[in-house]
């Protein structure tokens, strides 16, 4: 299976509030044909984390021939709020899988950094933090990945009890990510100047790690505007501002 994709946001809902306060269907319809037509896509990553927006973009996919990764984004969630999540989503992806259109289920994206309870951390800027303090992240793996794969081993299976197609989980590196539960392998992956003489290596590495399951880089790219790296190498707050 190979696709080239983009991801389409909704979205994303924190402590009750939808992050993108204008959702116009036909506007919804026109991008998504856009991303089609004139980007040449074949697949559309539809992202947020309100179910209902999700599935109305991911139909509009759908009918447009484009292959669907419907993707439930939880952010600052508990355990609990996110496998409620995930079933609700799973049962509409199956309804759209159903009516005969390509669809993979994405259980989620980086949530040791998006949620509580992996890395130490109140909200996701402590959180992202963390990443600068390397004796901090170094102590805090093993229980991170430990956390991160019972977790993910829990979700995997509510959404198959519920979702008959392919399954997989936009990870980060650190996570560690067992992908025993999951037909494809799938990482955000960021290019920064302190990595970019090896980054292709390490595409390369984790593709042959992947034991024949199909790779997917759910997430890449660079910060390339000037100031970028005052708030962290990536430069997030371009992205959500």
């Amino acid at each position: 299976m190979r696709a080239k994709g983009i991801s389409y946001d909704t979205g994303f809902v924190k402590h009750g509030r939808n992050a993108r306060r204008v959702f116009e269907p036909e506007t919804v319809r026109r991008e998504l044909g856009i991303i089609r037509d004139d980007l040449g896509c074949t697949a559309v990553r539809v992202m947020g984390g309100d179910p209902d927006r999700v599935e109305l973009a991911a139909g509009y996919a759908a009918d447009l021939g484009l292959e669907v990764w419907f993707s439930p984004y939880p952010l600052e969630r508990t355990p609990a709020e996110m496998l409620a999540l995930f079933a609700d989503c799973a049962e509409r992806a199956e309804r759209l899988r159903r009516r005969g259109a390509r669809v993979v289920f994405v259980a989620g994206a980086e949530l040791s950094l998006m949620n509580p309870g992996f890395l130490p951390g109140e909200d996701t800027d402590e959180r992202i933090a963390v990443l600068g303090r390397p004796d901090e992240l170094r102590a805090a793996l093993p229980a991170v990945r430990t956390r991160v794969n019972a977790f993910l081993a829990e979700a995997a299976a509510v959404v198959r009890a519920r979702f008959g197609g392919p399954v997989t989980y936009a990870s980060v590196p650190l996570e560690g990510v067992d992908w025993a539960p999951f037909d494809l392998v799938s990482v955000d992956v960021y290019r920064s100047s302190a990595i970019a003489e090896g980054f292709a290596a390490a595409v390369r590495g984790m593709v042959a790690a992947a034991d024949g399951k199909p790779v997917a880089v759910t997430e890449f790219g660079s910060a390339c505007y000037r100031g970028a790296g005052d708030r962290g190498a990536l430069g997030l707050e371009v992205v959500e501002y």
